[in-house]
């Protein structure tokens, strides 16, 4: 029998511990400042932002931890190992993929041609099964995450298209730091094996680690603990925001499951191993392209409506965060007909102390009543641009890394 309540248990207990390592908080600061860098861009777009830094910074954490604990837990029933995964030969080729490309810092193209260099030439000395497999589970936590850290995350922003038009759009960017735990292969001399040892079933691990052990001496898998860290990155402009991390989340553990069962399959059919090294880069390529091709073709959703005035997103703690959700229509406040900004804020000015608002939601009009906080009179909505904004970001097709920035450079001398 699995023992699934002690596993469970001692990964929970390893996390924790990681938790408790300087580089988890490190990276954690790290994400601080990234979140802290979108405040200050929502700042300028429109005065405000919604969220609180330590609001974010926190949440980062919880779920980065429950990732690190479903991480871990996946590796370890596949029996991903550190002694042949190669991070050595892994992490150089995804810092020089980074000089190409920012996106590119990510296991799944570094992982995928540095076992496509050992199933084709031999070298590096890698287990293609196990660092697949790694990449593989570190997708399905990814995907997971994407999928339940809800939409603390969607930053409403001003976006300049290819085309010229300034139209609302929401930046969804998560970092979360990964405290996990990972099975390490140690040579033990038999006799001095700990009875409390906890057995495992026969058919575990799904991936058996290509290792002998000095004669006299046996394998003992252990949890070594590593800090990682996990980051999405997406623009919803013709959807939602929580449609379009759906979307994505389900892609991506499409992507992450066939990639998984194909490593597994190529530990018994080697063959394989070169279709699965293949999956690992272009796959998560593909996905990316189709994505985002999908969202870029379609017409874009926050645009200024032929009547009314429709929110993009709304100010926490504002009458408006209980009322409204993006791409609603505001047609009605305090019994004056809206069709301009002008025409909210001489609503606002001349509403009283509670006030009525009427807004259109997928072609439903629906009449709620609200009221200002004490002392305030403001809504707390933020409205999709106009078009004359000043503050805005472009949007650029190919976005590379550290050698586009240094030919700029050269260019500007």
């Amino acid at each position: 029998m699995f023992p699934w309540a002690d596993l469970i248990s001692l990964i929970i207990r390893g996390t924790l511990d990681v938790v408790l390592d300087v580089n988890f908080w490190l990276i954690l600061a790290l994400v601080g400042y990234q979140y802290w860098q979108m405040q200050k861009s929502q700042r300028q777009m429109f005065g405000v932002y919604k969220y609180s830094l330590t609001k974010q910074i926190l949440l980062a954490g919880v779920y980065g931890l429950i990732g690190g604990i479903t991480g871990s837990f996946l590796l370890a029933i596949v029996g991903v190992t550190l002694n042949q995964l190669g991070l050595n030969y892994i992490w150089p080729v995804a810092l020089a993929l980074m000089l190409i490309n920012m996106r590119f810092l990510c296991f799944a193209y570094a992982g995928g041609l540095v076992a496509l260099a050992n199933v084709i030439f031999g070298w590096p000395e890698v287990n293609v099964p196990q660092v697949l497999s790694l990449v593989a589970v570190l997708h399905i936590t990814e995907s997971l995450l994407i999928a339940i850290s809800g939409s603390y995350s969607a930053m409403p922003m001003i976006v300049k298209k290819q085309d010229g038009r300034l139209v609302g759009a929401f930046s969804l960017q998560n970092f979360w730091p990964l405290p996990l735990v990972i099975l390490v292969a140690v040579a033990m001399p038999s006799g001095t094996i700990s009875a409390d040892v906890m057995k495992m079933p026969e058919w575990w691990p799904l991936l058996t680690i290509v290792q002998e052990s000095p004669i006299g001496s046996s394998l003992l898998y252990v949890m070594a603990p590593v800090v990682a860290a996990l980051g999405y990155t997406d623009m919803a402009i013709a959807s939602l925001p929580q449609q379009r991390r759906w979307h994505s989340a389900l892609h991506l553990a499409g992507y992450s499951i066939l990639l998984l069962v194909l490593a597994l399959l190529s530990a018994k059919y080697v063959w394989l191993q070169v279709f699965a090294a293949i999956l690992s880069p272009l796959g998560h390529e593909l996905l990316i392209q189709m994505d985002n091709r999908r969202e870029m073709e379609v017409p874009p959703r926050f645009v200024p409506p032929s009547y009314g005035l429709m929110v993009l997103d709304t100010v926490g703690d504002s009458p408006a965060a209980n009322l409204f959700k993006p791409g609603d229509i505001i047609i009605n406040v305090a019994g004056l007909p809206i069709n301009s900004r002008y025409d909210l804020a001489a609503a606002i000015s001349q509403a009283t102390e509670e006030f009525s608002i009427a807004f259109e939601r997928a072609g439903k009009e629906i009449r709620k009543n609200s009221k200002f906080k004490q002392g305030e009179r403001r809504l707390g909505v933020i409205l999709v641009p106009e078009g004359d904004e000043l503050f805005y970001v472009e949007m650029i097709t190919n976005r590379y890394g550290l050698i586009d920035w240094l030919k700029d450079k050269f260019r500007k001398r």
